[in-house]
């Protein structure tokens, strides 16, 4: 059985975090770990929903070209040789 947090303000979560994770991990109750747990959890990333479209990255569109499929990043500096069949 978990006791889950209830959706607070993270900076509620972020102060009780700071105060479970005070006390020694030998001092620890079950309870306290349990907690310690669903806070990290909730502050955690956050997956998205299986209705969103992915995002695409809106940086440096070389890097966005680099991620399509047959153009291989080459390091800088070394030569891709080619073999004969």
């Amino acid at each position: 059985m978990t006791s889950e947090v209830p959706e607070k303000d993270p900076r509620e979560q972020a102060a009780r975090l700071r105060e479970l994770l005070a006390i020694p991990e030998r001092q620890r109750t079950d309870a306290q770990w349990d907690e310690i747990i669903d806070i990290e959890i909730n502050l955690g990333p956050k997956k998205p929903s299986g209705n969103q479209a992915p995002r695409l990255d809106q940086g440096d569109p070389r890097r966005q070209q680099a991620k399509r499929p047959g153009n291989k990043p080459s390091a800088p500096g070394k030569h891709l040789r080619k073999h004969r069949p």
